[in-house]
């Protein structure tokens, strides 16, 4: 975007000599340019390497953790946690919660391209550098760990019935048109095994959530002074980490597991850079 719109500005805008601003632009910006290239070939390659160990999982350790995820949710709040989210959110808030958790993908590209072009340097390294510890220490080396397929997998996975009423509720929800989540589901179900684009399942941890958490820690650190985003964050938070429950894709102790590992990165990183580079300030 930079390298094209840039150019198009100054045409737009007749300026005499484009070329030489062009060259002007890069002798004085170019730390910014270097660290905006380093990120933009640094963070997809995490995302990439991520997505393929993802798809690796059952291969290096097959699924097994699920239903001692299940019995030990049940022994610490008396039963499935989807009971109790669906005892209180209608047909409804469903549809709504599955379209807000269709975005998350928009909100982390969102944030990918943030982390990309920002020219704050240490809030740019800060939240890269939780970003990629994220995708691989919880999404690749801790999924694989931990491994297991979620509620919406557990029947074809395990033989077990154990959610097959929390996946026709959800049907009966969606109805002709469907939910979001439930034709994800049957694209990860369908490419398993595969090199397809965006496939590969894992249950524990929830990226998801973990991710919806670093927004909130990147608010409550960049932005501490605007409480109505910090409302937004925090609520969009909320939606993620029930409905990673509510849609069947996570246990609740999926999302737990997500969030804390997200702060524990942060704050280790956060120690990192004021070790390496002082703290905030100086």
């Amino acid at each position: 975007m930079i390298a094209m719109i840039r150019p198009l500005y100054l045409v737009a805008r007749r300026h005499p000599s484009p070329t030489r601003q062009l060259i002007q632009d890069i002798q004085q910006y170019w730390p910014t340019l270097l660290c905006m290239v380093v990120m933009l070939l640094a963070v997809p390659e995490t995302l990439e390497a991520a997505s393929r160990f993802k798809k690796l999982i059952p291969q290096i350790v097959p699924f097994y953790l699920d239903p001692f995820l299940v019995e030990l949710e049940r022994d610490l709040i008396g039963m499935d946690a989807w009971r109790y989210t669906h005892a209180v959110l209608g047909p409804t808030a469903t549809r709504i919660i599955d379209a807000i958790y269709g975005l998350w993908h928009l909100v982390n590209i969102s944030l990918l391209c943030w982390i990309c072009l920002s020219t704050d340097r240490r809030m740019q390294l800060q939240v890269g550098i939780s970003y990629q510890l994220a995708w691989l220490g919880l999404g690749a080396a801790l999924a694989t760990m931990l491994s297991s397929v979620g509620p919406c997998f557990y029947e074809y996975f395990f033989e077990h019935d154990d959610f097959v009423l929390l996946m026709l509720r959800l049907q009966e929800i969606g109805g002709s048109e469907g939910l979001h989540s439930l034709s994800a589901m049957q694209y990860l179900l369908a490419s398993a095994g595969t090199d397809a684009i965006g496939g590969g399942i894992s249950a524990m941890p929830s990226l998801h959530v973990a991710i919806a958490a670093l927004v909130v820690l990147v608010v409550r650190d960049q932005f501490p002074d605007r409480r109505w985003l910090a409302i937004l964050s925090f609520t969009y938070f909320s939606i993620i980490l029930v409905g990673s429950v509510h849609l069947g894709w996570h246990y609740a102790l999926d999302g737990v597991v997500g969030a804390a590992g997200m702060l524990l990165i942060w704050l280790s990183v956060k120690l990192f850079l004021n070790r390496l580079l002082g703290p905030v300030g100086d």
